[in-house]
């Protein structure tokens, strides 16, 4: 059985559509090439499946990623097993793609689609978005900060007239909130304690400044064997701006993460036995 014979028409487990320009989500299109690129490399390595919307969103088809053509600047995507429905396809005009990766949402749209062969099957091929939309919502995608480089949180302590500035390291970030170890010999990390005007620079990208409260802590055991406090924090009212300045942060870390791993396994594999 050819993969495309496995892709079926099944709309009880489609994405509800949902138009990609609603309100706040400018601030979350990505329009670096780059970026796009390894996106979609990584729905595609994970198999992950795409409902494809056409007909003024009245119809769809399940599809998956089967190579990208960085040369022609296409995506070449599998052929539904409905010949009427792909017809319909071919003749649509706008085609809107809904997937996920590593948990998040992700939309883009593209204009125009064509027939082709790909290894000996039938397959269709689309030119690379301008620009894909990466929403995450409710449960936001963290990422952990570099051990060697971490990501420090200053938050300013009134005190008397004057004002303090502590440091503190950071465990892990999201659009939600941030992770750090609690001891700081000056910061309480009591559930419900509220900093505001904390600053964290996400370097070659900016600095967020943003209001924190701390949400729950427990007791963590470090590999050194010590034992200490984990304190999870969420952001106030954080800006899309700024949601969007950590978005690429969390890309941007996502990138170095997969090229050190892919540099680990060219290394061992070359390795003299």
């Amino acid at each position: 059985m050819s993969k495309s014979d496995q892709k079926l028409i099944m709309p009880g487990i489609a994405h509800t559509f949902e138009s990609p320009q609603k309100e706040g989500e400018q601030d979350f299109r990505i329009h670096s090439e780059v970026e796009i690129f390894f996106i979609l490399s990584t729905i595609m390595q994970a198999n992950t499946l795409i409902t494809l919307y056409f007909d003024n969103a009245k119809n769809f088809i399940l599809t998956s990623i089967l190579a990208i053509n960085a040369d022609n600047k296409e995506i070449i995507i599998d052929y539904g097993v409905d010949e009427k429905l792909n017809q319909d396809v071919l003749c649509t005009k706008k085609l809107t793609f809904i997937t996920s990766q590593n948990r998040i949402k992700i939309e883009f749209v593209c204009n125009t689609i064509r027939k082709i062969q790909f290894e000996s099957l039938e397959a269709f091929a689309v030119k690379i978005p301008e620009f894909l939309v990466r929403m995450q919502r409710r449960n936001h995608f963290r990422i952990s900060t570099p051990t060697i480089k971490p990501l420090r949180c200053t938050i300013p302590l009134p005190s008397g007239g004057s004002t303090n500035i502590a440091e503190i390291t950071l465990l892990d970030i999201s659009c939600g909130g941030i992770a750090v170890i609690d001891h700081h010999p000056i910061i309480s990390f009591d559930p419900g304690k509220i900093y505001k005007n904390c600053q964290i620079t996400l370097p070659g990208i900016g600095t967020i400044n943003v209001a924190i409260q701390v949400k729950n802590t427990y007791q963590i055991t470090l590999l050194n064997g010590l034992t200490c406090k984990r304190a999870g924090c969420q952001f106030i009212a954080l800006s899309t701006s700024m949601q969007a300045m950590i978005q690429r942060y969390i890309i941007k870390q996502e990138q170095i993460q997969r090229a050190t791993e892919q540099s680990a396994r060219n290394s061992n594999f070359h390795k003299p036995a």
